[in-house]
């Protein structure tokens, strides 16, 4: 069992982008990026998965397969930004400062973002395959009492998972990804987000 070490960064000229995003004011731009300069040190992105046939891997989930892009084989993926983000974002809430803990949660949320992007390409670098849209736990087509059983084919323990199936650290993510023999266009974050109204959304 090896977990694969990802590169991630953030573009600081996009910070504009990152406030709106989130929904954060231009006075808070400062504090951002001291955030993240300051965690970036910290972060330990890497990737574990394992490559399962399609059937074994959906077993008798409902609507799972609609949603698999119909391909013979899934990659289970675990990723994580490691324990030391988890602490350093601690720290802050101990102190009290908890709008620095939430933006420090949203640099994680875009950290984990261009992970996806990596992950991506050592997925075709290794296999020759594609990956197709990625189905997390706690879709609804894959719900979080399925976290055992993906876990249990991943055979680590550097990501693990409390009573109620929630990552340790928590930066990480349990998915699914179909592997394809052509390049899928996948579908952007926006898809991923309940906020029909924000002013950021791309329906492209």
């Amino acid at each position: 069992m090896n977990f694969i070490p990802l590169s991630v960064s953030l573009d600081e000229g996009c910070i504009s982008d990152f406030i709106k995003r989130y929904h954060f004011e231009e006075k808070d731009k400062h504090d951002i990026l001291r955030l993240y300069r300051q965690v970036m040190p910290r972060i330990h992105a890497e990737f574990h998965y394992v490559v399962k046939e399609s059937e074994s891997v959906l077993g008798s989930v409902n609507n799972f397969e609609a949603k698999a892009d119909c391909s013979k084989e899934q990659a289970v993926v675990i990723a994580t930004l490691g324990q030391a983000f988890d602490e350093y974002q601690e720290n802050l809430l101990t102190r009290g400062d908890i709008h620095k803990g939430y933006m420090l949660d949203c640099i994680g949320l875009e950290l984990l973002w261009a992970a996806y992007d990596e992950i991506d390409k050592k997925l075709h670098e290794i296999t020759g395959k594609y990956a197709g849209n990625y189905i997390f736990t706690g879709d609804n087509s894959l719900p979080m009492s399925e976290v055992p059983r993906l876990m249990g084919f991943l055979g680590q323990k550097v990501v693990t998972y409390n009573e109620a199936y929630a990552m340790i650290p928590k930066k990480s993510v349990l998915f699914v990804a179909p592997l394809l023999n052509e390049c899928l266009k996948k579908s952007n974050r926006c898809s991923c987000c309940n906020n029909v109204n924000c002013n950021m959304r791309d329906t492209a």
